[in-house]
């Protein structure tokens, strides 16, 4: 076998004394022994180990660990914990007012039905009462119109006929003022066109009612306020007259204009 130089020990031993492998034993000033240099060769120096070796990196380096994240507020853990709204309720708050309207509309009860009658008295309250009074008392009242009631408008108007539609279409100047209207033979004497004592002129409506509005208007003065009996058949027949004159259209209705 080839015996190594100690030379060559010796600088093996040196360069692994540098690395930090080999421990220095003070044996370095080449005056030991061959034997005594391979044995000291042979038996590695007690150092760090690797796992030393980090751990002491890592407290050098003084690692920190990540801070905990702040708790939530309060409003936020209840926002997390309230219920959601299911996604059906919208549609169904979409909905409600639609029914609502129909629950409604069901509901009322219907319109009164548009009769002769009631358009009469709509018409009168609107363009009659404030002379003649809303029970047709008139001048007997303390107001400027003649009066209806009691059977007076029977007296000086027997039947519904022309000559008490022209009255009310054209009033006292349309017949001639100091003229003779309705039954000259009336009971208690004939009315004059004009105005009297105790009443006014009859103004003209011919211009603010169509005709059958005044048809209306007449029959509620005749059958309500002048308290005048009629058959049934005869209630027909004026029924069937307003109709034909126009009658129950729903927007002719309050005693308006043409």
């Amino acid at each position: 076998m080839t015996e190594v130089p100690e030379y060559l020990l010796e600088r093996s031993r040196q360069r692994r004394i540098a690395l930090g492998v080999l421990a220095d034993d003070g044996s370095g000033d080449g005056g030991g022994s061959a034997a005594g240099s391979a044995t000291a060769a042979a038996t590695p120096a007690a150092g760090p180990t690797q796992a030393q070796m980090i751990a002491a990196a890592r407290e050098s380096a003084q690692l920190e660990a990540e801070p905990e994240a702040p708790p939530d507020p309060l409003w936020v853990i209840s926002a997390r914990r309230r219920h959601r709204i299911p996604i059906w309720v919208l549609p169904v708050l979409f909905c409600l007012p639609l029914w609502a309207f129909v629950y409604v509309q069901l509901t009322e009860p219907p319109p009164e039905p548009i009769t002769a009658l009631n358009e009469g008295a709509t018409t009168y309250a609107v363009r009659c009462a404030s002379c003649h009074g809303g029970d047709g008392s008139g001048s007997d009242g303390g107001l400027v119109g003649r009066p209806l009631w009691n059977g007076e408008v029977l007296l000086t108007f027997p039947s519904l006929g022309e000559s008490f539609l022209e009255w009310l279409a054209v009033g006292s100047e349309g017949i001639g003022l100091g003229q003779v209207y309705g039954d000259p033979n009336r009971p208690g004497g004939a009315r004059v066109s004009g105005g009297s004592s105790n009443a006014a002129a009859m103004p003209a409506f011919g211009d603010v009612l169509n005709e059958h509005q005044l048809y209306a208007v007449a029959r509620y003065v005749r059958e309500v306020i002048g308290g005048e009996d009629i058959s049934d058949e005869a209630a027909a027949d004026r029924d069937a007259r307003w109709e034909q004159l126009g009658g129950g259209t729903p927007a002719d209705m309050g005693g308006g204009g043409h």
